[in-house]
């Protein structure tokens, strides 16, 4: 009886030049508002947790630890105030900041934009909006470079 996996060197090399998968660019916040009203806050699960793997292939952590599911973020502020959520923000604004940095993409978003634009910006019902804007657009840059280049040099 032959050995059921055999070594076959002609498809380790085709499976070593797979290109991975593209990742999405076209994240919208005007979609992200629109069915996030419509679904009643449901919407927001399926844009976020997607765009979390995403960051996670674009930019890994240097522990290799995985950014917190956003489900879990969304069932846990609903006990804590949307204090976790808020965090959870924080946390992928800061490394959408670290992963522009890394791939040398000129675009103006940091934490600071979360504090001004998502936290405070919050208290005049605009500033969520051109945070979501703001990071719909980095994220679409960041999916692009990699989509381009993979692997950072």
């Amino acid at each position: 009886m032959p050995y059921p996996y055999s070594y076959d060197y002609e498809a380790q090399q085709k499976e070593k030049e797979r290109k991975p998968a593209k990742l999405k660019t076209n994240r919208s916040m005007w979609k992200l508002m629109l069915f996030n009203v419509l679904t009643l806050g449901i919407y927001s699960i399926v844009f976020f947790i997607p765009l979390s793997y995403d960051l996670d292939k674009v930019d890994p952590k240097r522990e290799r630890s995985k950014t917190m599911n956003y489900a879990l973020a969304f069932l846990i502020s609903l006990f804590t105030f949307s204090i976790v959520l808020t965090i959870w923000h924080y946390h992928i604004a800061q490394r959408i900041e670290d992963a522009l940095a890394r791939r040398n993409i000129d675009y103006d978003f940091s934490t600071s934009d979360f504090w001004g634009w998502y936290f405070f910006g919050s208290f005049i019902l605009v500033g969520t909006f051109v945070y979501f804007h703001k990071l719909c657009k980095a994220m679409n840059l960041l999916c692009q470079s990699y989509n381009e280049n993979p692997v950072l040099d």
